[in-house]
């Protein structure tokens, strides 16, 4: 909180906006003091001069109350000089400060105010799927996580994506995503994960989205590195590169959709079972962490649970460990692209112990399978299973 409001004060006193108060205060002392010099009377000079800040204050806002009044010349004529300098110093003062909210406001529904908000999921690059991930996303996310788009879109739809999913925290913020000075706005450094998209213009090539996609990597990981990291490749020759950048997962477009066809030529309900589980509609794929209770039980005991309880199949089980290190990804014949990524990497003090998480998995389990510390279930339900 102390941060945004230093930026705030900060704007206003670029704006001179604490200049223009200074003024206004001074103005007033000034025709207080006046007040109590001009307007003699038998009150005393305490209550004079308590009665002349009281009127200054409502000549320079043009109130005009009525209830304190000069009656000498010299008093009126002063009154006069407070009247026109409280209309433009007013005035300038409001108009300076409506600025600064009308300029925030406007930078912000254009995406180029710097994301405040941390523990969010940056989705990085466009293309023609992208509004079904964040459909897809905001379903498995935990309620409250925030999702930041950076992107070079027009802010039009990217504002009506953002009101789309308002309840779910969506931001943007427009830019290239490749430079730091992008991800430093999108607030790498405060960001749980990171999705980079294989963006491609008519005049890229597969091999320049994916070296654009490898330099993105390496700079999240300068910035920020223990951040996970999805990406997308057009080229699969190219994973190997990603994957020694730290790249926890790495997705070919279109490596599916070879056996997606292939099952639907083979049997057809096959095929509509892959795709509704993928869609997502109606049943649907979900990760739940095995209970303490159930560690160190038989799978059995904890399947039967969820079905009872929860109308839930469990498929698969899998567990993470952060044990890769980063000599083991580099190939033994050292290449240029192996060179640079070492060299970030001592840059950023990660040399020896590279924190990729490593995956063991075991897709259907036999019942008998002793479940551990630090398991997670995979399963297919409507809904996630609250355990």
């Amino acid at each position: 909180m102390r941060k945004p409001l230093y930026a705030f004060f900060h704007v206003l006193y670029g704006e001179r906006v604490f200049a223009l108060i200074l003024a206004v205060t001074l103005l007033a002392l000034l025709g207080g003091l006046g007040f109590a010099l001009l307007e003699e009377g038998n009150a005393p000079w305490s209550h004079r001069v308590g009665e002349g800040l009281w009127w200054a204050l409502v000549t320079l806002t043009t109130v005009g109350y009525g209830d304190v009044v000069p009656h000498t010349i010299g008093g009126r004529l002063m009154g006069i000089g407070l009247m026109l300098s409280g209309v433009v110093m007013l005035s300038l003062l409001t108009a300076t400060v409506a600025s600064v909210f009308i300029e925030k406001k406007f930078r912000r529904e254009r995406g180029l105010e710097p994301i405040k908000s941390g523990q969010h999921i940056l989705i990085l690059g466009w293309h023609e799927d992208t509004e079904i991930l964040v459909d897809k996303l905001v379903r498995y996310l935990p309620a409250g996580t925030g999702v930041v788009l950076v992107n070079r879109q027009e802010p039009e739809l990217l504002e009506a994506l953002k009101d789309k999913y308002h309840e779910h925290r969506l931001q943007y913020y427009r830019g290239d995503f490749s430079r730091e000075e992008t991800l430093e706005k999108a607030n790498v450094r405060q960001a749980r994960k990171a999705i980079i998209l294989a963006e491609r213009s008519p005049e890229d090539t597969a091999a320049g989205v994916d070296q654009r996609t490898l330099l993105t990597a390496l700079t999240l990981k300068d910035m920020h590195p223990q951040i996970r990291i999805l990406a997308e490749l057009l080229r699969p020759e190219n994973r190997s590169h990603l994957e020694r950048a730290g790249v926890d997962e790495v997705l070919i477009r279109g490596q599916y959709d070879g056996a997606l066809l292939a099952g639907a030529t083979a049997s057809p309900g096959l095929f509509r079972v892959f795709t509704h589980l993928l869609t997502g509609e109606g049943q649907n794929l979900w990760e739940v962490e095995v209970p303490a209770r159930y560690q160190g039980r038989p799978l059995g005991d904890f399947a039967r649970h969820l079905k009872e309880y929860h109308q839930a199949l469990v498929i698969a089980l899998f567990s993470e460990n952060l044990a890769v290190h980063l000599e083991e990804l580099l190939s033994k014949d050292p290449s240029a692209v192996d060179e640079f990524i070492r060299r970030k990497f001592t840059e950023a003090g990660m040399t020896h112990l590279f924190g990729r998480s490593k995956i063991e998995y075991l897709v259907n389990p036999p019942d008998s399978y002793i479940l551990e510390t630090g398991q997670h279930a995979v399963v297919i339900a409507t809904h996630r299973p609250s355990l």
